[in-house]
């Protein structure tokens, strides 16, 4: 599933206010305790069955706390996975891992979440030729992010804004 340029500039807005709003730099935790030239890999493991959707996002946070981390997608954005799957594995400096974990994982949960109950909706309507629309009636300055989880989910993409028609 492809970006626009809409898209990554609201993925690296919403990273940047994540990553400020819980001091992600500043985490006492892993400066007082991990030396700064370990390593890690960090994994990130389906619990239950689901779409795929925010592999991007957790690219762009680890990629705003330090370029030599790579993120690996095991799952395409828009495919489906099982319970148990492994979604994403990131490689690098320990500390920006574990820096980045808690945003990484809130932002990927919700728009797998949204993709997943969007594919639902899909199924269901398909046989009677229905498409399924989302709605503005999104999570304030999550727009961009919850509509671009319904495309992956399979759904149709409505309104962005009061501007739109």
């Amino acid at each position: 599933m492809q970006t626009d340029d809409h898209l990554q500039d609201e993925i690296e807005r919403v990273v940047a206010l994540a990553l400020h709003e819980d001091r992600a730099r500043e985490d006492v935790t892993s400066l007082a305790t991990m030396d700064e030239n370990l390593s890690g890999v960090a994994m990130f493991d389906a619990r239950e069955p689901g779409i795929m959707a925010g592999g991007i996002v957790v690219a762009a946070v680890y990629a705003a706390l330090d370029p030599l981390i790579s993120v690996e997608s095991r799952v395409a954005e828009g495919g489906s996975f099982g319970a148990g799957d492994a979604l994403l594995a990131a490689r690098g400096p320990a500390r920006a891992l574990l820096q980045g974990e808690r945003v990484a994982l809130n932002l990927l949960q919700r728009l797998c979440a949204t993709a997943s109950a969007t594919a639902r909706y899909v199924a269901l309507a398909k046989p009677f030729g229905v498409d399924i629309l989302d709605t503005r009636k999104t999570t304030p300055g999550l727009r961009a992010l919850e509509k671009y989880a319904v495309r992956c989910g399979g759904g149709v993409n409505h309104r962005l804004d009061l501007a739109s028609m």
